[in-house]
């Protein structure tokens, strides 16, 4: 006979926090939280694809699992509620698939006492449900993915995974790969809150996108992956820029343009020319200075008479270190 369980993936956000794979008993229609490892199934690795756009981020998370014991089947479920500063409490395009086939899903309520109860803000939502058969002593893999709104704080937005209700599978989480793409014109990953505690785990394997693998992962059942994302110009306010922005004041270090995509070292370099009021060529420099630096102090304005000895020597050891950067990168 098979086992019915009732499992959820659980999707929060300060926005929103998605999270892995973890299975519920259901109670009066409402799912309640079940921390036993009481299933024969192992999540043997997971790949969190997170993709960052000017305007939303989309995620998609590969999961295989492997069940050491006899078939069953779980209820598998997507909830998500709205926690944090900034967040709106919407997803939208959320597809799932089981083996590579695209599945169907359903509702289903949650319970919001729950969240309140192990969740200091927010309410849950409902659940987006699917049963999947775990054939035994076999592996089966698991995707969803879906787009949400940022969350936002006082230092710009926020990404989170609760990658801790893995913790309910059997043994530990095999491996975890994190892959980051940022397609944003403006902002970069600018802070992290890893298993490991360290983003030198990430390795850039693209000029834009970096990836971080984990592995024999036993986290609490609330562990989350976060991301922060802030200006390239360190334009987060209060005071009106360039009241931040460092590569005026400081001979920065190679490592601070690692989050940089290379488009975005062009525009960093370009930025320190514009302070002095330099006038460009290119039409795309000519618009993004022209219309940011009006909320300058003091405001851009374009000076024919520049020269390059007006530069400090910090201004300029930046500017080669920058270029270099750009040229290590390559076209």
């Amino acid at each position: 006979m098979r086992k019915t369980v009732v499992l959820l993936l659980l999707l929060l956000f300060a926005g929103f926090i998605c999270a892995n794979d973890t299975y519920f008993f259901t109670s009066g229609g409402n799912l309640r939280p079940a921390e036993e490892q009481n299933v024969p199934v192992q999540m043997r690795s997971e790949v969190i694809a997170i993709v960052l756009e000017s305007d939303y981020y989309e995620v998609t998370v590969d999961f295989n699992f492997y069940n050491t014991g006899k078939e069953l089947e779980l209820l598998v479920g997507f909830p998500f509620f709205e926690a944090g500063i900034g967040g709106h409490g919407r997803i939208w395009d959320f597809k799932c698939w089981t083996n590579g086939e695209l599945t169907d899903y359903s509702d289903m309520p949650i319970d919001r006492e729950f969240s309140n109860d192990n969740y200091a803000a927010g309410e849950l939502e409902n659940a987006y449900t699917r049963l999947i058969l775990f054939p035994a002593k076999s592996s089966t893999t698991t995707k969803v993915s879906y787009k949400s709104e940022y969350g936002e704080d006082t230092e710009g937005l926020i990404v989170k995974y609760l990658y801790g209700t893995g913790s309910s599978w059997k043994g530990a989480i095999g491996e975890m790969t994190v892959r980051l793409e940022n397609r944003m014109d403006y902002s970069r990953p600018d802070a992290f809150e890893l298993p490991s505690k360290d983003t030198s785990a990430f390795a850039r394997v693209a000029d834009n996108c970096w990836e971080a693998h984990f592995f024999k992962l036993r986290p609490g059942y609330t562990d989350c992956i976060t991301i922060h994302a802030a200006s390239i110009f360190y334009d987060n306010g209060p005071k009106a820029f360039p009241a931040y922005f460092p590569f005026i004041r400081t001979k920065s270090q190679q490592t601070w343009l690692f989050w940089y995509t290379k488009p975005q070292l062009r525009l960093l370099r370009n930025t320190i020319y514009a302070l002095h009021g330099y006038e460009f060529k290119s039409d795309d420099l000519r618009q993004l200075f022209g219309r940011w630096g009006q909320s300058w102090y003091p405001p851009y304005t374009v000076r024919p008479d520049f020269s390059e000895g007006e530069l400090s020597e910090i201004e300029k050891y930046n500017i080669r270190l920058i270029l270099q950067e750009e040229a290590r990168r390559g076209k």
